[in-house]
Formats: C-alpha cells, sequence, structure tokens
C-alpha cells in the first residue's frame, strides 16, 4: 500500500499545499457548479453572474443561495477532505471525526452555547461601538460599506417565511458552515499551526484570528475570534472535532430559527429576554455559568493537547 502523498511534507508545505487545494475546489466546484445550474437557471447565468443585486427578485435570490452552497462546498467540505487523505488515508481519524462526542459533553456544550447569548452580543455591541484612528478613516468607511453590503445579503437570505426557504437557510447558514468551518479551521489549520508553532495556545490564537477575519466582517471580528477560541479549546480538550461542531451548530441554528419564527408571527421579533445585554445580573449569570460549564467539560474529557497526525 502506498504512502499517502503529504505524510512525510514539512507544516508550512503542507499548510501552503492546503491553500493550494482550497484554490483549486474552488474554482472547481464553481465552473461545475455553473453547468449544472443552466437547465434550472437558463443558459444566460454567466451573464446573470454580474448582476445579481436586486435581493427583492426570488429568482436572483434562489441562484445567490446556489452559488453560496457551492462555494461553501468548494471551500469549507471538500478541501479539508481532500487534504485529510492526502496526508492520512484515514480521514475521519486525521480529522478526529472517529471519536464520537460524550452524552456529557455534547448536553454541556449545548447547554454551554445557549447560556453564552448574553455574552456573545454584549461582545458584538462593543464590537460595534469600536472606532479606527482618524488616519484610517477611509479604510472604516470602506468596511462599513462591505459590511453593510454583507449584512443585506444575510438578510435577503434569512428574511425568507417559506417552508422551502427556511429549510435551505438551515442547509446553508446552519449546517453547512458548521461542519466546513471547522473542518477548515479547527480539523486542519489548528493542527497545522500547532505543529508550526509547538504551542497550543498560540495555534488556537491563530486559527481564531484566521477564522475570524476570513469572514471579512469588521464589527463581528472580536465575537468571532472569541467563539473560535472557544471551539478551539472545546476540541483540544475533547479530542473530537464534533463537539466544536455541536457549538457551531447552536449558535447558526439559533439565528436562522429565531429569524424564521418572528417572521412567521410565531414569537414576537423583540423575544431577546434569553440574550439580553441590558441587565447586569443576566450577564453576571451568564458569565459565571460558562465559565463553570467549561471547566466541567475540562474537568470531564481532561485536555488532550497532543493532536496525533
Amino acid at each position: 500500500m502506498f504512502e499517502p502523498l503529504m505524510k512525510n511534507f514539512s507544516t508550512p508545505l503542507k499548510i501552503f499545499s492546503f491553500v493550494f487545494i482550497i484554490i483549486l475546489s474552488l474554482l472547481f466546484t464553481m465552473l461545475l457548479g455553473i453547468l449544472i445550474a443552466v437547465p434550472f437557471f437558463g443558459a444566460d447565468i454567466i451573464k446573470n453572474l454580474s448582476d445579481l443585486t436586486n435581493y427583492n427578485d426570488p429568482d436572483t435570490l434562489s441562484l445567490l443561495k446556489y452559488l453560496q452552497i457551492i462555494n461553501q462546498l468548494g471551500i469549507f467540505i471538500f478541501p479539508p477532505i481532500i487534504f485529510a487523505f492526502l496526508v492520512n488515508k484515514n480521514i475521519p481519524e486525521y480529522l478526529k471525526l472517529s471519536q464520537k462526542p460524550g452524552v456529557y459533553s455534547s448536553v454541556a456544550v449545548i447547554l454551554l452555547m445557549f447560556l453564552a447569548f448574553p455574552l456573545i452580543n454584549r461582545m458584538v455591541e462593543i464590537n460595534e461601538s469600536l472606532k479606527l484612528p482618524e488616519f484610517l478613516a477611509g479604510i472604516e468607511k470602506w468596511m462599513k460599506e462591505s459590511e453593510e453590503h454583507a449584512n443585506r445579503l444575510t438578510e435577503a437570505f434569512i428574511n425568507d417565511k417559506t417552508l422551502a426557504g427556511f429549510i435551505i437557510n438551515l442547509l446553508m447558514i446552519a449546517f453547512i458552515p458548521a461542519i466546513g468551518e471547522e473542518f477548515v479551521f479547527r480539523g486542519v489549520l489548528l493542527r497545522l499551526l500547532k505543529e508550526w508553532m509547538k504551542n497550543v495556545h498560540l495555534a488556537i490564537l491563530f486559527s481564531a484570528i484566521l477564522f475570524s477575519a476570513l469572514h471579512l466582517q469588521f464589527y463581528g471580528f472580536f465575537p468571532r475570534m472569541m467563539l473560535g477560541i472557544l471551539f478551539g479549546y472545546l476540541f483540544i480538550w475533547t479530542g473530537t472535532l464534533w463537539v466544536p461542531v455541536i457549538a457551531h451548530f447552536i449558535i447558526n441554528v439559533t439565528a436562522v430559527i429565531t429569524v424564521f419564527m418572528a417572521n412567521r408571527g410565531i414569537i414576537d421579533s423583540k423575544f431577546e429576554a434569553f440574550s439580553s445585554t441590558d441587565n447586569k445580573l443576566i450577564l453576571a449569570l451568564s458569565l459565571i455559568i460558562v465559565v463553570l460549564i467549561l471547566f466541567s467539560i475540562y474537568s470531564k474529557t481532561k485536555k488532550k493537547e497532543e493532536i496525533p497526525n
């Protein structure tokens, strides 16, 4: 039996190879995705790609959702699977998917994420209030405009009131990103950075910075970075990628379900008591409980800082 092609590559070469695989995968899936889309969206799809700004048009929105899913597959799903095969033919073993999360870890992380919402929302508010120095005013303006555009697109996606739209949103916003982003940032990059830096804490920090930076949303940078750090430690402590996947999924799916239920009038659109940031007592309790749950997960699972190649 032949050895995996990249098994003996140096760590920097592995990182370079992984980035190269992501680029090739994205190009291939986009081209294939466009070819597959022609029978469904018409032969003019390539021409239409340059003018996808009318988010009120159902056809435009459908095409955008389709392309979003294709991009996610090309960037987050296929590359880590291909890379894991080339480094270690046993893909589940390399990505730390073989070990199932225990009942305790699963329940604890679900409670953790729900009870952390007040803290997360508070971090978002703090991040949104930050201002860049005056000499960076041009960059700040560009970031605001870019983020406003991204927010409009996200709102167009998530505000779909139909059941079919809700199911697609669960796939596109909750399911694929939770799995794919954890495959990339924790399953591959975190372990490669640890191999390179020889320090698990620096590896977690830098993988979290990359995780947040690549979302290209400055006004959500710090909360997303903190979540990346949390997901990294959950991965290291439990030794399975499924635990951060569950945590990531809870964050995403809660947003999708809450907006859908509010749009359908099932809950009040101002239903935010569970994530209030106005009440300091709620914030304090949230912080204390989150710390206690994290400590219990750490103590129960014990840290597993050595990630095998």
